[in-house]
């Protein structure tokens, strides 16, 4: 018998060698979903994410549908392209109609090698997406509303980024009554954290003083709103004005995200 795993050892060692020269095939990629994220800012954004950056981003894109700010408000809205097998086209559906689990199936039942390929066809992103209520946004007393969609293509210059920052209401917030929109022109990501910088130009209210302005946001993100901690973000002003530079939160240090969405999520993508 040992004589027998001894001749069995030297007939599977040459074997995996030769497997090794040759090259073992690469383990198939994660099936990947085609996206459509759109905003009335002019954001069009053709993604492919798997499951779980898909629902982070729907929770995203539902927070600042929930929790509007600008005026007028910063709005998203996201649909998935369902590949068809039969007629070579996709649909469109969005994806509040259909839960991503059963999204996810129907995909793989269409096809798996066609949704990789129609997702391998599409632009990667780094983005910053979401909305919610968070302190210290311009206000010392009162936690506001804010609004956020930036993105910049994967491998490309952080000033070439694009987007929104808005914060505040046109309805009434007590002291903080008001509201500013911002431009990004500057995007970096690392991981689940983001840094942005932005030029202000509507101000109203409490917020006026901000017209012209250079602000930056620094943005941490913690998962689901679900989960036990939450996203963290602060904003703060540069000077002087140049994309990308580090700025200055209220109290001098320099902007962290250290204050909690109260009420919102933001997803953060860091493309591969």
């Amino acid at each position: 018998m040992r004589h027998l795993l001894k001749r069995a050892t030297f007939f599977v060692v040459p074997m995996t060698l030769a497997t090794l020269s040759i090259g073992i095939p690469a383990a198939a990629p994660t099936d990947l979903q085609d996206a459509t994220l759109t905003c009335s800012d002019g954001t069009n954004l053709e993604l492919a994410l798997d499951a779980e950056s898909l629902s982070q981003l729907a929770d995203a894109v539902t927070a600042m549908t929930l929790n509007p700010a600008g005026d007028p408000p910063l709005a998203c809205s996201l649909a998935q392209q369902v590949p068809l097998l039969q007629s070579g086209t996709s649909l469109q559906r969005p994806l509040a109609s259909v839960s991503p689990r059963r999204k996810a199936r129907h995909v793989r039942n269409a096809g798996r090698l066609q949704s990789r390929t129609l997702s391998a066809s599409n632009p990667r992103y780094d983005y910053v997406v979401g909305g919610g209520k968070a302190p210290a946004l311009g206000c010392p007393v009162l936690p506001v509303s804010f609004g956020i969609s930036a993105h910049v293509a994967q491998g490309a210059l952080p000033t070439t980024a694009s987007g929104t920052f808005n914060v505040g209401s046109p309805a009434p917030n007590g002291f903080c009554q008001g509201q500013f929109t911002s431009k990004i022109d500057c995007l970096e990501v690392t991981g689940s954290l983001a840094h942005l910088t932005a030029k202000v130009t509507h101000a109203t209210g409490v917020f006026g003083g901000l017209l012209g302005m250079e602000i930056d946001v620094a943005l941490l993100d913690n998962g689901k709103p679900v989960d036990v901690a939450p996203d963290m973000m602060d904003d703060g002003n540069v000077d002087p004005p140049e994309p990308c530079a580090q700025g200055k939160e209220f109290g001098g240090g320099p902007t962290a995200p250290d204050q909690p969405v109260t009420n919102g999520n933001a997803a953060i993508n860091d493309a591969p």
